[in-house]
């Protein structure tokens, strides 16, 4: 799977697949922007956010990692 990768907090690399489903807007069909998000609950994630819609997606980046 080809990857799309970020700089995350602390320097760590975060990659997300390029197929950009996740990436598009619901409501507008525009492409959302990647936004690094860290909770207790879930570690890191990539929320994909519509400027104008706000969150529309969610993807974990280590999800392959075994």
């Amino acid at each position: 799977m080809d990857y799309e990768r970020f700089e995350g907090p602390d320097g760590l690399e975060i990659r997300v697949p390029r197929d950009d489903d996740y990436r598009t807007c619901a409501v507008c069909g525009g492409d959302c922007e990647p936004e690094p998000m860290i909770t207790e609950q879930h570690g890191v994630r990539i929320a994909f956010t519509c400027p104008e819609h706000g969150p529309q997606g969610v993807v974990d980046p280590f999800d392959d990692v075994r």
